[in-house]
């Protein structure tokens, strides 16, 4: 057992992953984290195990890894304000911490949204994003489902989310980080972008919002501008240029009432149809998101 020190987030996931293939489960993509991560802690690491995998009302986070008193053994929190597939994919993020941080930071973990959507700066939650993403949504599965030279659409997505057992959100933000198109997921409230994430084709062509400045304003002109939510939007809508770039794009815009957010998709047009653009003057990668 001791053979794993010095694992990654990749390797990790993949192991489990592969535990899990072998074992197949009734429900292989929807096995329940806390079970998973009790388990695997009690044979892995019996002297510092995971004992609890539970939600509590978390005001100021979403998730946590604490160690007991002791320091012998481990719990995992997650916020239960979120929906059940936000709950899933924040226990995942904690057990990523457990594996790969909890020896270097023994105070445990306290995990905001940015941090477990791998919307941040820090490594140490990027990496704990990366593990959990790797596995709930296995890459060649997501692959098989999505191919990186498609085009989805919310319909798609929202399947793989079902399949997955996570949010839309965490979908998107998987097949942004592979996908081979250039795309972005806009995420908004009253007409303002609440955060952004551009896909690596489409942010190495400048296409992307800098949101941790001064709030910026969806256009006017577009759908999710004029608070237009039909099934046309959903299934996505041709903006001509001028509208969110000087380029035509196609936008796929929903509003989600529960969590009162806008979540806007842009397909724009493909890296190889912009080959005569200078690429910019390249940024920190953290300035495409909040």
């Amino acid at each position: 057992m001791k053979n794993n020190e010095g694992w990654g987030a990749q390797r990790w996931a993949i192991h489990l992953s592969q535990l899990l293939n072998a074992t197949n489960p009734p429900d292989r993509y929807r096995f329940d984290v806390g079970v998973l991560a009790k388990d695997i802690s009690k044979n892995f690491f019996p002297g510092d195990p995971i004992m609890e995998v539970i939600g509590v009302d978390l005001e100021d986070c979403e998730g946590a890894l604490q160690p007991s008193l002791s320091g012998e053994k481990w719990g995992i929190y997650y916020s239960t304000n979120c929906s059940p597939e936000r709950q899933r994919f924040t226990a995942a993020h904690e057990f990523g911490h457990y594996l790969l941080h909890r020896k270097r930071y023994p105070q445990g973990f306290r995990s905001d949204e940015a941090a477990v959507d791998g919307r941040t700066k820090d490594d140490i939650e990027r990496e704990a994003n990366e593990f959990a993403a790797t596995l709930l949504m296995p890459l060649d599965d997501f692959r098989r489902q999505i191919s990186a030279k498609c085009q989805p659409n919310f319909d798609q997505l929202s399947a793989c989310a079902t399949r997955y057992d996570v949010s839309l959100v965490a979908v998107i933000l998987r097949w942004l980080r592979y996908t081979e198109q250039s795309a972005i997921i806009v995420v908004s409230r009253d007409g303002f972008m609440k955060w952004a994430w551009s896909s690596e084709p489409a942010f190495k062509m400048g296409r992307y919002f800098k949101t941790s400045g001064s709030p910026i304003e969806v256009p006017l002109l577009s759908c999710v501008g004029r608070a237009k939510f039909d099934e046309q939007v959903r299934a996505g809508v041709q903006q001509p240029a001028g509208v969110w770039f000087d380029e035509p794009v196609r936008e796929f815009s929903v509003r989600s009432e529960r969590y009162d957010l806008d979540y806007t998709l842009l397909h724009l047009r493909s890296a190889a149809a912009h080959v005569d653009l200078v690429e910019p003057h390249v940024e920190d990668t953290y300035d495409r998101f909040a």
